[in-house]
C-alpha cells in the first residue's frame, strides 16, 4: 500500500512540472543576470547622468547637455564596445555649440568612456575639453600624454573658480610615473572612470571597475594642507563656452589663441562617454562596466 502510494504522489508530480513546462513560452526572451541590482546600463544613476554620448552614427547627446554638434570633416563612426564608436583623427573633433546650465553648474562629477587607442609618442591627446573663455586650461578636461614607453600616463583636470580666489583654484590628478597605467594600448577596449565628490572633496580614477588611484590624488585641497588648507568642496566652472570632444578648445578659434604644438585630437575610438552630476559609487562603476562590455 505504501508503494502505491508512493508512485500516485510521484506521477502527481511530474504531471504538475509537464503542466508548468506547457505554460511557459518558449519565445520569450531569458532574463538577464542582473550585475550590482542592474539589468541595463542606464538604470545606473539616470536622473543624475546629464551628459550621454554613444555614437550611433550621430553625435548627439541624448540628455541634451551638450547641444548643436558640428564634426569636422574627419571625425567618423567605428565598430565599438556597444554599437558603433567615434573615431579620431590626427585633425578630427566635434565641436558642441551649446552647454546646458546643468553641465555648467557641475559641483560633484563622474566621467566615464571607453577608449580603444594606440600609443603616441609626443604632444597630449584630448578626449575632451569644457572651455573657458578667460583661461588657457579651460574648466575641465582628460587627456593622454605622449609617452616612450608603453604605459599610458592620464590627466584629468578640473576647477574651483570662486571669488576670492583660492591658491589650488587649478586641480591637476595625475597617474604617471609608477602610477602609470599598464596595457590600455592597442587593439583593445577599456573603461575610464573618474569621480569628484564635492562633499568629501576626494578624487578616484577607475580602469575596467579598479580603482587606480594614487593615494596622494585622493584628498583635494583649497591649499596646501601642510599650511591649513580646507577641503576643496564643490566645484566651479565659469566662462563656459562651447564643449569640445577628442580636442582641446584652442581648436576653436576665438577667443582663444591658436593651439600649441603639443595640442593633439584624440586619434584613438571612443564610446560611451558619460558625465553625471555625483561621484558614483565603486560599485556602480564595476556594474556600468560590465554592463557595457555586455552590450547592454
Amino acid at each position: 500500500m505504501k508503494r502505491y502510494n508512493k508512485l500516485l504522489f510521484a506521477l502527481a508530480l511530474t504531471s504538475v512540472f509537464v503542466a508548468c513546462q506547457d505554460d511557459e513560452d518558449p519565445n520569450n526572451p531569458v532574463p538577464y543576470t542582473p550585475i550590482g541590482g542592474y539589468t541595463n546600463s542606464d538604470e545606473i544613476s539616470p536622473d543624475n547622468l546629464v551628459v550621454k554620448l554613444s555614437f550611433e552614427n550621430s553625435f548627439e547627446d541624448s540628455k541634451a547637455g551638450i547641444t548643436s554638434p558640428i564634426p569636422s570633416e574627419t571625425a567618423s563612426f567605428v565598430s565599438g564596445i556597444k554599437g558603433n564608436a567615434y573615431q579620431g583623427a590626427t585633425d578630427a573633433y566635434v565641436k558642441y555649440e551649446n552647454v546646458a546650465n546643468k553641465v555648467i553648474s557641475l559641483q560633484s562629477m563622474t566621467v566615464s568612456v571607453w577608449v580603444n587607442t594606440t600609443q603616441h609618442t609626443g604632444g597630449a591627446q584630448a578626449l575632451y575639453m569644457l572651455p573657458k573663455t578667460s583661461g588657457f586650461w579651460g574648466n575641465n578636461f582628460m587627456l593622454i600624454e605622449g609617452t616612450d614607453t608603453d604605459l599610458m600616463t592620464l590627466k584629468v583636470h578640473f576647477q574651483k573658480n570662486v571669488t576670492p580666489s583660492i591658491p589650488y583654484a587649478e586641480q591637476w590628478l595625475v597617474n604617471d610615473g609608477t602610477n602609470a597605467l599598464a596595457d590600455m594600448y592597442g587593439n583593445q577596449w577599456k573603461h575610464i572612470t573618474w569621480t569628484y565628490n564635492a562633499a568629501t572633496s576626494k578624487y578616484h580614477i577607475y580602469v575596467n571597475g579598479t580603482d587606480v588611484t594614487p593615494a596622494a590624488i585622493v584628498d583635494r585641497y583649497t591649499n596646501d594642507p601642510d599650511a591649513g588648507g580646507e577641503p576643496l568642496g564643490a566645484l566651479s566652472f565659469v566662462d563656459v563656452q562651447n564643449f569640445v570632444l577628442g580636442g582641446y578648445q584652442q581648436f576653436l578659434g576665438t577667443p582663444w589663441s591658436a593651439p600649441d604644438s603639443w595640442m593633439l585630437p584624440y586619434t584613438g575610438a571612443m564610446d560611451e562617454f558619460r558625465m553625471y552630476n555625483v561621484a558614483l559609487s565603486q560599485n556602480d562603476i564595476n556594474a556600468l562596466y560590465q554592463l557595457e562590455k555586455q552590450g547592454r
